[in-house]
């Protein structure tokens, strides 16, 4: 299933661990049942699956108490919870350039809301509705306590000072907790509205934004934009690029079929049969892999034969040699010596 893929940067971990280590919790209570380890969380490249993060959130909502808990958490969780887009949105130009791309980039932020900005005078009313197709990990209230505080925050740190909506409105009925709501958000909270709202003034998307820096953003969004590709491909079920992208994470310890296939969450004969009907199969993948791998790493002369061998997964160099020979019709260390004499000559 889609939610069982680790398809997702894990930023925002680091934020959860910080804010739980403050309440009094250690990794292993807020992580239970999720699969992951605290010692993953300062991986760089570690990707989390949707469910993954409900089990997280839910873990979280478990253990921390208090009527303005959604208000504590959604504030822990500042810009920085969404790793290079933190860097296209703290480069924009303003504050509604920034917010756009954001909107733009909700599928990479795991977002269960749809924000649609409208001018009404002077004033701009983001209307929230809730995904039809996604459930909320804890319950709806929860939900929209935590994206007013990690909205209000967010905001603030791409301003660079603290910012409060003028007015929310919100359309499920006013919960017990009603009091923590203006006291978080600093500004009037109204229920039992027809539908939900978040209103600011037109002046406050003109706002300059103090990092303002036109190249980097652009830089940062494209690599956003890779990343966003990414997520399409497999939310589009894309079984070609998905094994690519788990062989890629794979390092050394090239996965075999089987494994690879409960990486991402489907049956070995499943998989067998949606390759072959794309066009290709596991092997041809496994070596299109290995290849890549080699073409690399002979390119670097302070490797040794064996120790590209090790990193194309085979056991032995004479293995390689064969294997390269069979894609390339020359050995490895004939296409090292033509890299050689190409640098040369340049």
């Amino acid at each position: 299933m889609l939610e069982h893929r680790a398809i997702y940067p894990a930023s925002e971990l680091f934020l959860i661990k910080q804010f739980m280590q403050k309440e009094g919790f250690d990794a292993s209570q807020w992580l239970f049942g999720s699969g992951l380890q605290a010692k993953e969380i300062k991986q760089a490249d570690l990707l989390v699956s949707l469910h993954q993060f409900d089990l997280i959130y839910r873990n979280v909502f478990r253990l921390i108490q208090g009527p303005d808990a959604g208000f504590r958490f959604g504030d822990a969780l500042n810009l920085s919870r969404w790793g290079v887009l933190t860097s296209a949105l703290s480069c924009a130009r303003t504050l509604g350039a920034a917010l756009q791309v954001a909107n733009d980039h909700r599928l990479l932020i795991r977002s269960r809301f749809n924000l649609i900005p409208e001018r009404v005078g002077d004033d701009v009313s983001i209307h929230i509705t809730s995904k039809t197709n996604l459930s909320f990990p804890i319950n709806e209230a929860f939900a929209f306590e935590m994206l007013l505080a990690s909205l209000k925050r967010q905001i603030s740190d791409l301003l660079g000072k603290s910012f409060s909506f003028s007015k929310i409105q919100l359309h499920y009925p006013a919960p017990k907790n009603r009091r923590t709501y203006e006291e978080n958000c600093l500004c009037p909270v109204e229920f039992s509205r027809s539908s939900s709202h978040l209103w600011l003034p037109v002046s406050a998307l003109t706002q300059a934004l103090p990092l303002a820096n036109e190249i980097t953003h652009r830089q940062a969004l494209a690599v956003c934009e890779q990343d966003k590709k990414r997520i399409d491909n497999v939310q589009a079920g894309d079984v070609v690029w998905l094994v690519r992208a788990e062989l890629a994470k794979a390092a050394y310890a090239l996965p075999t079929l089987d494994v690879l296939a409960a990486q991402i969450a489907v049956g070995p004969r499943t998989l067998r049969r949606q390759l072959k009907a794309a066009g290709t199969c596991y092997s041809a993948l496994y070596q299109e892999h290995q290849l890549g791998i080699a073409l690399q790493a002979l390119s670097n002369t302070e490797l040794s034969l064996s120790e590209i061998a090790y990193q194309c997964g085979f056991s032995h160099t004479a293995s390689f040699s064969n294997a390269f020979f069979r894609w390339m019709k020359q050995s490895p260390k004939l296409y090292r010596q033509e890299i050689i004499e190409l640098k040369n000559r340049r």
